[in-house]
């Protein structure tokens, strides 16, 4: 949190964990999104296949978050 990683609220992490950026060098920030996460992942979405987006929501002003399932 101290680099400004966004992560759910309420949810409890170990004391090491992954933060994933989304660069975007046109924001003042340099970042689009950070996000901590302790789930497993993978280096491109090629690697999952095809997956459905099950849930879309709003999380604060301007931040959408989806869920999805691999088909």
């Amino acid at each position: 949190f101290e680099s400004g990683a966004q992560g759910e609220f309420g949810a409890k992490y170990p004391d090491l964990v992954s933060v994933y950026t989304v660069v975007d060098h046109s924001d003042k920030k340099g970042y689009f999104s950070k996000e901590i996460c302790t789930g497993p992942h993978v280096k491109n979405t090629r690697e999952i296949g095809k997956f459905r987006i099950v849930k879309e929501q709003s999380v604060s002003s301007g931040v959408r978050r989806i869920k999805s399932v691999v088909e």
